[in-house]
Order: C-alpha cells, then structure tokens, then sequence
C-alpha cells in the first residue's frame, strides 16, 4: 500500500473463511494485524451487511481509530456503490 506521504506499507492480508453466501472472514497479516469479520443477511429491503474488526492490540487500535473507522465507511460506501451500479452489459 502507498500512503498519501509517498511511503511503503505493508498489507498481506488472508482470507481465513468463506461461507458462501453470509459470511467472509479477513485476517490481516501485516502491521497492524487484525481480523475482519462480513457478515451478510437477507432482509426485506435487500442485504444487511455487519462489518466487525478485531485488532491483536488495543492500543494500536485505540490509535489508529480515527483513520480506521472513517476509511471503513468509505469502504462500505464503495461496496454500495458497485452493488447498486448495473452490470456492464446488461
């Protein structure tokens, strides 16, 4: 990964579960390691999706707080974007 600041990062992550088609686990491999948790849920309105993520450390986590949490939600809002864009095609 390549931050804003010019500088390398390291980002390995695994996919350590997939339950086709309600749940996909993440474990990140790298600094700051960490495990992510998507579940997915029919409902009446389409698909809830729960996002969890659990971090080796909570003093990282505690720091780190204010960039992860906002660059979740702008993860979940390009998921929401390309599930509601039609198919090129169709």
């Amino acid at each position: 990964m390549h931050g804003p600041d010019g500088r390398n990062h390291s980002n390995e992550s695994l996919f350590a579960e997939i339950e086709p088609p309600k749940k996909v686990v993440v474990q990140h491999m790298s600094d700051p390691r960490f495990r992510l948790t998507i579940d997915l849920a029919s409902s009446a309105a389409g698909t809830v999706v729960s996002w969890a993520q659990a971090f080796d450390n909570r003093e990282i986590a505690g720091r780190i707080e204010h960039i992860v949490v906002p660059a979740n939600e702008q993860n979940l809002d390009r998921l929401a974007a390309e599930v509601l864009h039609p198919p090129t095609g169709a």
